[in-house]
C-alpha cells in the first residue's frame, strides 16, 4: 500500500496494477501481446492460491495474496485519506451504482463516480464508447481508475489508453474484474475458509455458473497443466543438480 500511496501523492507516470490469477496466466501464455502487457505492469499482485504455489516453485520465499475485492476497499481508503478521486469503469449499471453507494457510506467524503459502458463481447470497445469514457474521465478527473471489464479486456484497455490517462491525471489504474459484484453485495463474499484456501474462483463458479463455466473450463485446466509442468521441471532440475558437499575441516 505504501507504493500506491506514493503514486497518489505525486503526479507522474501512471502505475498500472495487475492482479494475477490463474485465468490471467492462462491468457498470457496463449497471447504474447497480453503477456507483454502483464509483464510491463508497474505492480503485479498475487490473486489466487495457484499463482502463489507457482511463485514458490520459482523461488519466491514469501508471497501474499491480494484479491481484487480487497484491493478496491484499500484504494478507497487511501483516496479518502489523501483527498484523491476514485472512478469505476465497467460492470453493470446497477452493480456499479450500488458499489459506489456502499463506498460512500463507509468512507464519508470520498469523491467517487462510475461509468458503465454497454456490454460488448469484442476485445476492444467501439471508438464511440471510448470517446464517451474519456469524456467522463475528463470531467471527473480521477486519480485512481478501477476497470471492471474482465480479463483480458480491462488490462488491454488500460495499456492502450495509458498516455491519455496520464494526460488526464490518472495516477493508478487497475483491472478489478468482478470485484464490484462483491462490493455492491450482488454476490456475497466467499466464506473465510474458502478465501484462505484461495478457492474464490470455485465459489464464484458455483454461484454464477452461466456467466463463468465456459471461460473457466477453457482457462483453469490449462493453468493446471502449466503449473504441473512447472513443478515437473523444478523437480527434474533439482534431481539433476550435483549434491553440495561441505568441505571437511582439517584437524590440527
Amino acid at each position: 500500500m505504501a507504493l500506491l500511496a506514493s503514486y497518489l501523492r505525486h503526479r507522474g507516470r501512471l502505475l498500472h496494477v495487475v492482479t494475477v490469477n490463474p485465468e490471467c496466466i492462462a491468457i498470457a501464455r496463449r497471447s504474447p501481446a497480453y503477456r507483454r502487457i502483464v509483464s510491463s505492469a508497474g505492480l503485479a499482485l498475487v490473486d489466487g492460491v495457484g499463482v502463489e504455489m507457482v511463485a514458490r516453485l520459482r523461488g519466491a520465499r514469501t508471497t501474499e495474496r491480494f484479491p481484487g475485492a480487497d484491493l478496491v476497499w484499500e484504494l478507497a481508503r487511501l483516496c479518502q485519506e489523501s483527498g484523491a478521486r476514485l472512478f469505476f469503469l465497467g460492470s453493470r449499471p446497477e452493480v456499479a451504482a450500488a458499489a459506489v453507494d456502499r463506498l460512500r457510506e463507509r468512507y464519508p467524503g470520498l469523491q467517487v463516480d462510475w461509468h458503465s459502458p454497454p456490454h460488448s463481447p469484442a476485445l476492444r470497445l467501439p471508438a464511440a464508447e471510448d470517446a464517451a469514457i474519456l469524456a467522463c474521465l475528463r470531467r471527473f478527473a480521477p486519480h485512481v481508475l478501477c476497470v471492471a471489464l474482465g480479463m483480458p479486456k480491462q488490462e488491454v484497455w488500460i495499456a492502450e489508453h495509458r498516455e491519455e490517462l496520464e494526460m488526464l491525471g490518472v495516477r493508478v489504474a487497475v483491472g478489478v474484474g468482478g470485484a464490484l459484484d462483491y462490493l455492491a453485495g450482488a454476490l456475497p463474499r466467499p466464506p473465510r475458509a474458502l478465501r484462505q484456501a484461495g478457492l474464490e474462483w470455485l465459489y464464484r463458479l458455483l454461484r454464477q455458473p452461466r456467466r463463468r463455466w465456459r471461460r473457466q473450463l477453457s482457462r483453469l485446466p490449462y493453468f493446471l497443466v502449466l503449473a504441473l509442468a512447472e513443478a515437473l521441471r523444478e523437480r527434474l532440475g533439482q534431481s539433476s543438480r550435483p549434491p553440495s558437499h561441505r568441505p571437511r575441516q582439517r584437524r590440527e
